[in-house]
């Protein structure tokens, strides 16, 4: 696969943005931005993501887990949305994609120091992993320039 893209580790850009008051806000609007730029989006969900967006009042409690909740609260399409197993933290889905996608990068602020002896060739240098900054009322990548900046209102 010669695609550029953009790898997601979507539970970490949720907490992200709903730790700065945000919620989904961020994951949305870079994924969108990423993807006017040519970008495939590939976004990683850890299995609770339901659970975490019930307790934060993003659907009823009694509704069905789909795939399409995700879509319409994280501005995703179908396509781009996978939620790992139970039992299982989606760095590693992130990382063994980034091992097999040489031209993509990363989207998280998680470090993945507990990975870094079994991934060493995907965790060299800089360039591998974008994390995400709010400064001066935007959205940012470290270590990338999004062609439009991402506002906040």
């Amino acid at each position: 696969m010669d695609a550029k893209t953009a790898i997601f580790d979507g539970s970490n850009i949720y907490h992200f943005g709903r730790n700065n008051g945000l919620d989904a806000q961020p994951l949305g609007l870079i994924a969108h931005q990423l993807r006017v730029e040519g970008y495939r989006i590939v976004c990683f969900f850890d299995a609770n993501i339901f659970y975490t967006l019930n307790e934060h009042g993003a659907f009823p409690r009694d509704q069905q887990h789909l795939v399409m909740m995700l879509e319409d609260i994280f501005g995703l399409r179908t396509d781009e949305i996978y939620v790992v197993p139970s039992g299982v933290q989606a760095d590693k889905y992130v990382l063994d994609s980034l091992k097999h996608l040489p031209i993509s990068f990363a989207v998280t602020n998680d470090q993945f120091r507990d990975y870094a002896k079994k991934y060493p060739t995907v965790m060299k240098g800089n360039q591998w992993r974008k994390g995400v900054v709010i400064s001066k009322n935007e959205i940012k990548l470290l270590h990338y320039r999004l062609q439009n900046p991402i506002r906040l209102n």
